[in-house]
């Protein structure tokens, strides 16, 4: 058999890298028209021909024309097929081409760049005076709605706060004295408040009006977590217990999930509402699916951290990715991919994780389009 020559070998053997030297690389079967004089071209298309003479072709003629086809316009040899492109420093400048490829390069840079990150304040927005604010871990008793208004409780007193404004209104009072609010939850449409208590009940606040809606019961012990899905309201109490109640209904109590050994201190539901984040006292999380709700039935459980999980925010443009803060025996925050059931990464903030995404700007509101609002609330001993 024989031997293959060197001409022979595929143009993409002939150089070790062809598109550092070259353009265009080209093709075997398709020439690169990058060489091609078609100005010379058009020229002699449109010029007039002489007449031809029926003589035989002489050899001057013939070397004319092996000139003409050989040869471009200044007189230098050329391939008529060229099966790679030529070198940078000897092609012409095509105004669209290159016009086109730097448009290329321009998106492939701006896609790999890194996005940079949002300059957060360092600084309080306001500062606001908490009288008779309860000083406990466990409890959730400030929220922020969609309506731009802060609920809070402070004692056995229940207030919205208008940021537009300023304007403070008491929305109710507990008449016991050992009886106070123990968590504050906006429903999704900023019309009603939830609030759970002390002594294991819950109440539905009209806010346009102030006036009491409903009461709910179910649980017995006090109610430290509570969050809106649609008409679904989510209880977590001491008495270990979740409870799922539809508003809407007169027997409101729709199921009830016991799996956490102590008490239930977090509670959120994903911005699709089809997944639930539970955080407990024995320091672990659960994830459930809001159509198999079951106490035997969850997702995923996590147990890597080493403090009651109160703080619990989801991600408001990957859905799948769940935060958790905890106590200060653990100071961590952790992310958590819940379709595959992992641990994105950990943080330690050397500090303990008490509040919701509300009150958690750099998880929540890390794109420019949504507000951040930082709050320090001071607490009377």
């Amino acid at each position: 058999m024989p031997k293959l020559q060197r001409d022979w070998h595929s143009p993409t053997r002939l150089l070790s890298d062809p598109t550092a030297q070259y353009d265009f690389p080209g093709d075997r079967f398709i020439p690169n028209r990058s060489l091609m004089d078609l100005d010379q071209a058009q020229s002699l298309l449109t010029s007039r021909t002489k007449k031809a003479y029926n003589s035989d072709f002489s050899e001057v003629y013939r070397q004319k024309l092996e000139e003409k086809l050989t040869l471009d316009s200044e007189g230098r040899p050329f391939r008529m097929l060229v099966f790679r492109g030529s070198p940078k420093s000897s092609r012409r400048s095509i105004h669209l081409i290159d016009e086109m490829r730097r448009e290329e390069e321009e998106a492939w840079d701006s896609s790999t760049k890194h996005n940079q990150f949002r300059h957060l304040p360092k600084r309080e927005a306001r500062i606001l005076d908490a009288p008779n604010i309860v000083n406990d871990f466990y409890l959730n008793i400030m929220d922020w709605g969609r309506n731009n208004i802060l609920a809070i409780a402070l004692g056995s007193e229940l207030y919205l706060w208008k940021s537009e404004n300023g304007h403070v209104q008491k929305l109710g009072q507990v008449g016991a004295n050992d009886d106070y609010p123990t968590s504050v939850a906006w429903s999704g449409d900023g019309k009603t408040v939830a609030v759970g208590y002390m002594h294991s009940r819950l109440e539905l606040w009209d806010a346009e009006t102030s006036k009491l809606v409903r009461t709910l019961d179910g649980h017995d012990g006090r109610v430290a977590a509570t969050g809106w899905n649609g008409h679904i309201l989510t209880s977590g109490s001491q008495d270990k217990s979740i409870i799922n109640h539809d508003v809407r209904s007169p027997n409101n109590l729709t199921s009830r999930i016991r799996v956490h050994t102590e008490e239930v201190c977090g509670l959120k539901w994903s911005g699709t509402g089809n997944i639930l984040a539970s955080g407990g006292n024995e320091n672990l999380i659960y994830i459930w699916e809001s159509s198999k709700m079951s106490s035997s039935n969850f997702l995923f459980r996590f147990n890597e951290h080493s403090a009651a999980v109160k703080a619990l925010a989801w991600c408001p443009y990957q859905s799948e990715v769940l935060a958790s803060g905890r106590g200060t025996t653990d100071g961590c925050i952790k992310l958590w991919n819940v379709q595959r059931g992992t641990c994105i990464s950990s943080i330690d903030t050397k500090a303990q994780a008490s509040q919701r995404d509300h009150e958690w700007p750099w998880l929540q509101c890390n794109r420019e389009s949504e507000p951040a609002m930082l709050m320090e609330v001071s607490v009377n001993d």
